[in-house]
């Protein structure tokens, strides 16, 4: 079961990827940044807290260019990891 389990998390995650890069190279980023947003919580439900962070990190930066709906709830996410404390995102 758990070899079965390792396949759909490995298709899961180069989808993931597979569809970042292709809304990159459409220039979608609002839909880039949804999908750092869903690639971070991917991670924090597997709790790599750190990967987690990586992608909400990149998911904000996109979210402040485009003034992405998500914004607030990224900005959430990372203080309730201590990884943001800047007054300027407000």
């Amino acid at each position: 079961m758990k070899c079965a389990s390792f396949r759909i998390l490995m298709k899961d995650t180069f989808q993931l990827d597979s569809d970042i890069v292709d809304a990159f190279q459409k220039k979608q980023m609002d839909k880039v940044c949804s999908l750092y947003y869903e690639a971070a919580n991917y991670f924090e439900d597997k709790a790599d807290i750190e990967a987690a962070c990586f992608f909400y990190t990149q998911a904000l930066a996109m979210a402040l260019e485009e003034n992405h709906e998500l914004k607030e709830k990224i900005i959430y996410k990372l203080e309730k990891y201590g990884r943001s404390k800047d007054a300027t995102l407000n």
